[in-house]
């Protein structure tokens, strides 16, 4: 009986996902996002979905052309998906969604989303018969969308700065920590012991007591019974 492939009992979809761009958000001073297209995996007979860059490799196949090995995304592993995927694709786009603005109700997001008007540049950048379009109050809604891109430009080096006092903050607050570690163990005399194979401290204990630990003891009892056996704690 010829082999199976697996990947025909899966459900596969692609889509395109908001991904979160952290440069962009943080030189514009409000949520940016890319489309990425990405590679939904389901298992039949499961709840559970993995959900995959496309374009990132899935495994390592072989090049049809050289005969060497070559990684394979899952664009190219379920083309057949993604090829079904790309005849309905939608031109892609980056920006701040309308529901992240201050300005917006659910209701006139929809609205807009109906006019192919899906971020706040859209919006923004609207003009002549486009911007007639979006009805009474258009002309309000991109002066508004103009003024939260214009405040957050100007507010993206606070809160830039926030961000990476914050950062500082925790690295600060790890390094307290490590170095409260350290002082422990160093007071506590566990910092000799740490370079030890667990054979040395067991060596180490059988020559300063007589006689070796039973059993297999963990490396952490080991350090502990190597530290009360120290000769000068012993004297």
């Amino acid at each position: 009986m010829p082999r199976r492939d697996l990947d025909e009992d899966l459900v596969v979809v692609f889509a395109n996902h908001f991904i979160l761009n952290e440069a962009k958000t943080l030189a514009a001073g409000r949520k940016i996002y890319d489309d990425m297209v990405v590679c939904e995996i389901r298992t039949p007979g499961s709840k559970d979905k993995t959900v995959q860059p496309a374009f990132m490799q899935s495994h390592w196949g072989v090049d049809p052309h050289t005969g060497y090995p070559a990684p394979i995304t899952y664009a190219e592993r379920f083309k057949h998906q993604y090829r079904q995927f790309k005849e309905h694709q939608t031109q892609t786009k980056s920006g701040t969604p309308l529901t992240e603005t201050p300005f917006l109700s659910a209701a006139r997001c929809a609205e807009l989303r109906a006019l192919n008007v899906y971020t706040v540049e859209q919006l923004a950048h609207m003009d002549g018969q486009e911007l007639k379009n979006l009805g009474p109050g258009g002309r309000d809604l991109k002066n508004k969308a103009e003024e939260y891109i214009a405040t957050t430009l100007i507010t993206a080096p606070t809160k830039a700065l926030a961000i990476e006092l914050e950062k500082l903050k925790a690295r600060n607050q790890l390094l307290e920590e490590d170095n409260e570690l350290l002082k422990t163990r160093v007071l506590s005399g566990e910092g000799e012991f740490e370079d030890m194979s667990n054979d040395s401290l067991k060596e180490y204990i059988r020559v300063n007591t007589g006689a070796g630990p039973v059993g297999q003891p963990s490396r952490r009892t080991l350090i502990r019974m190597a530290m009360d056996c120290r000769p000068e704690k012993a004297a």
